[in-house]
């Protein structure tokens, strides 16, 4: 997948301006929103044991929690991604799996508004007749803090 991340020479530190990367963002629900991430409606509170991890220069990670999260290492744990802008738009590329295993990129459209990040799958062009501008994105909300030994480990995708 390294080949995959070349938008991160598109990183624009403004992105961290609203993004706290000394904490990890919780899954906390869903939503709907229209194709630029705008009009936030129906928002369902269905808390995930998932939470980003974003580290300096653009970098990211998903990761698993139970009872305990799944572990420090990026080169052991989690889905890698990048956040971005580009074409005024702020974008997250990373990793997603098909149900034969294979990895892929997969790119969201993000929408930052306080402690909550919106996260939808890019919307593609369609021919459908009946298509009613309306896409669901996962909600993630800012959570505990990243631990200080997790520090040491830096992202190399």
């Amino acid at each position: 997948m390294l080949k995959k991340y070349r938008n991160i020479d598109k990183f624009d530190p403004s992105i961290y301006e609203q993004i706290d990367t000394n904490y990890l963002y919780q899954e906390i629900g869903t939503c709907y929103a229209d194709r630029k991430v705008g009009n936030i409606r129906d928002f369902k509170k269905e808390e995930r044991n998932v939470r980003i991890q974003f580290y300096p220069r653009g970098y990211l990670r998903l990761i698993a929690f139970s009872e305990k999260p799944e572990g420090p290492d990026p080169e052991v744990t989690g889905a890698r991604g990048v956040i971005y802008k580009k074409g005024g738009k702020t974008k997250i590329d990373r990793q997603i799996a098909d149900q034969d295993g294979t990895l892929q990129r997969g790119i969201f459209l993000v929408r930052v508004d306080g402690d909550r990040i919106y996260v939808m799958y890019a919307p593609v062009v369609t021919n459908y007749l009946f298509f009613d501008n309306s896409f669901e994105c996962d909600v993630y909300q800012k959570a505990e803090k990243v631990p200080e030994d997790w520090k040491k480990y830096k992202p190399d995708w």
